[in-house]
């Protein structure tokens, strides 16, 4: 009978200590796009490892999966498959008012990835030369995302009511470009790299005839820093686990100088999970389509008084998403509900 005893003793032991070792795997969900480099390179690459700069400081393993449709990621996000989720700084007001209602998802803004440095455009046909001309016209645009933001900015900009152009919504940014390229009916498509190049490259099969960049967030332009891809956690995690925020924040900064010593190993990895056709090559050239923040840009970043900070892109999205009728005339959620730099400015401030 002690021997009975002990042997079950013994396996409960096993049992319990083996849920005591589970290590912990944050899966982040990402869209195809070239400014996870800090991340890819924090990681060393997709799969969740040991090797990775997030379990030497934080004890914790991070995997990386594809999830072009955003709303996936918001899905997973309220349901604790995902901790901790890719977003850009512009869809924070849409995804506060949904996430909010239970204050273990409140989302957290607690870092960037990077800004758009070219990388999100408009493209139009040979017909459209300037915003004017997009009156009466068609678009197709991914709904709730950053190029719907920076569509509406663009009108905005040039003085164009939301309402004098029709607008037809795509799930994703893939989609967007697809129908753009079935559908010659539709005047403008936008949408981000590295898709605004099938449509616009003559040396690539999808390339539409005729068609162009007409704005894009290049340096120079006027929306140039207008879209900041963001990582945001849930309430719950921040609350309760401050620890792994500040190992994540940690492993993001030193991943962005990993990523300046080893580009190659990183556009490999982003273009194996992406599935990108041209691979690392084509990866280095969506490089040049984003500036990856490290110190200095995060520093900005959190900056009230910087033109493009996460504040001052909140607040606009906000106020552009009401004026289209997305958002209730009544929405007063401030950014300080959604940002928390303590993490990242203690990384800045070593």
């Amino acid at each position: 009978m002690k021997k009975f005893l002990f042997v079950l003793l013994a396996i409960a032991c096993i049992f319990s200590c083996k849920k005591k070792d589970e290590v912990l795997t944050i899966k982040i969900p990402l869209v195809t796009w070239g400014g996870y480099a800090a991340l890819f390179a924090a990681n060393g690459g997709a799969k969740a490892s040991e090797d990775s700069l997030f379990y030497k400081y934080g004890k914790f393993k991070v995997e990386l999966v594809q999830v072009e449709d955003p709303s996936l990621h918001l899905q997973g996000f309220s349901n604790d498959t995902y901790k901790i989720i890719w977003s850009t700084m512009d869809m924070l007001p849409l995804q506060y008012d949904s996430l909010s209602k239970d204050p273990r998802t409140t989302p957290v803004v607690i870092g960037a990835f990077d800004y758009s440095a070219g990388g999100d455009g408009i493209i139009v046909r040979n017909n459209i030369k300037s915003a004017q001309d997009m009156k009466g016209k068609t678009a197709v645009v991914p709904q709730y995302q950053p190029s719907h933001y920076f569509f509406l900015k663009y009108l905005n900009t040039n003085g164009i009511d939301f309402k004098d152009v029709k607008i037809i919504y795509a799930e994703d940014a893939i989609k967007a470009k697809d129908t753009f390229i079935n559908d010659s009916s539709i005047d403008i498509c936008v949408t981000w790299s590295p898709f605004i190049y099938d449509i616009t490259d003559s040396t690539k099969s999808t390339y539409v005839a005729g068609s162009s960049l007409l704005e894009t967030t290049a340096p120079g332009s006027a929306l140039h820093g207008a879209i900041a891809d963001v990582y945001v956690a849930r309430g719950d995690l921040v609350k309760d686990h401050p620890e792994i925020i500040a190992a994540f924040t940690k492993a993001m900064i030193e991943g962005y100088e990993l990523f300046k010593t080893n580009r190659e190993k990183t556009a490999h990895d982003i273009a194996s999970l992406f599935g990108i056709p041209g691979g690392a090559a084509e990866v280095e050239l969506m490089f040049g389509d984003v500036v990856i923040c490290g110190k200095e840009e995060n520093k900005m970043f959190f900056d009230k008084e910087y033109q493009f900070s996460s504040y001052n892109i909140f607040n606009s999205s906000a106020e552009l998403y009401t004026i289209d009728g997305k958002l209730d005339a009544g929405f007063n959620v401030t950014p300080e509900m959604v940002i928390e730099p303590k993490f990242m400015m203690e990384q800045i401030n070593k």
